[in-house]
């Protein structure tokens, strides 16, 4: 999760997406626009708890401008409005986009670092232990209980278990089967001053200003890679696609690079529900791991708790009995 850019943003993810067509497409803009709203409850909630700011910020999102954009994003239930280039400069100096843009106000990010260590310290508050670097190698269930098998050699016992290992999830068990890897490499710069600007999605290339003056720039898509090296390449690549719209960046210095590894199932969408008897799965979020955690994490808690799965994430459970 640390290596995760943070965006909230279904609209532009509807968007760019609408090209590849899937029976799920609608089911998943129901889930994600569904989750978006969880948010500002979930950030609230988290820093009343650990008193860690995961830096929600409702900043927007800019889209490059197209003709029908604001009327096909209001048919899936996503606010926005056009720009013309000037408007669209206006919040983020030196942009280039002739065409103008199509600005989504409802879109919003969160530092994923920040993140990461608020969810560590809320579930260790809960009494939950956390077992890092401990590789799951094999899962099974024996009677009416499973057993999750440690690269150590230690075995914990469960009556429920969730199955949320990203794209290393193939190994684990059938409903993860088809689960491929992605991998995205992308880099911060230094931008010299705080920015105050939305998300931009340029198609091939993001922008996301992060605190203390840092633009986030992602992010390659290569599948079939589950390596974690970054290629300087790369880096040079992503900074000249940025710098296509904002020509300033180009200047600015890099400050780290990294590459995260993305899980896919085939047609990019989600798998979720009871995949067994005491086994629920979270699987093939791909890129939208951050933006769907707190419909799926409610969920499926629910579904653990209660036994019923929520009628939204029906549509994206797996195959079972």
């Amino acid at each position: 999760m640390s290596a995760s850019a943070g965006m909230i943003a279904p609209g532009a993810e509807l968007w760019e997406g609408r090209q590849r067509a899937h029976p799920l497409s609608g089911a998943f803009g129901v889930l994600a626009r569904r989750s978006a709203s969880l948010w500002p409850g979930w950030a609230r909630q988290l820093q009343a708890e650990t008193g860690v700011d995961i830096g929600y910020r409702r900043c927007g999102a800019l889209l490059p401008g197209s003709p029908g954009i604001v009327d096909w994003l209001a048919g899936h239930g996503v606010q926005a409005r056009l720009l013309r280039a000037e408007q669209a400069s206006a919040h983020i100096p030196g942009l280039v986009m002739p065409q103008g843009a199509a600005f989504l106000p409802g879109e919003a990010q969160v530092s994923a670092p920040l993140l990461a260590s608020a969810l560590i310290a809320a579930i260790t508050a809960r009494g939950g232990i956390m077992r890092e670097q401990s590789r799951v190698v094999a899962l099974h269930r024996q009677g009416d209980a499973w057993h999750v098998r440690l690269a150590s050699g230690d075995v914990i016992e469960a009556d429920f278990v969730a199955l949320a290992a990203g794209w290393a999830a193939t190994e684990l068990h059938p409903a993860a089967a088809d689960i491929y890897p992605v991998k995205g490499q992308a880099l911060i710069v230094d931008a010299g001053a705080p920015l105050d600007w939305p998300i931009l999605r340029g198609g091939d290339v993001y922008l996301a200003a992060k605190p203390g003056g840092r633009l986030l720039i992602g992010a390659s898509v290569e599948p079939g890679r589950s390596d974690a090296g970054t290629e300087p390449d790369m880096a040079r690549e992503l900074i000249a696609r940025a710098a296509r719209h904002v020509p300033q960046i180009a200047s600015m210095a890099p400050l780290s690079h990294w590459a995260g590894v993305r899980p896919a199932l085939p047609g990019l969408m989600p798998r979720a529900g009871l995949a067994e008897p005491g086994l629920v799965v979270s699987l093939g979020a791909y890129r939208h791991g951050v933006m769907l955690a707190p419909v799926l994490a409610e969920g499926l808690a629910a579904l653990i708790a209660g036994g019923r799965l929520d009628d939204d994430i029906v549509p994206f459970a797996p195959d079972y009995g």
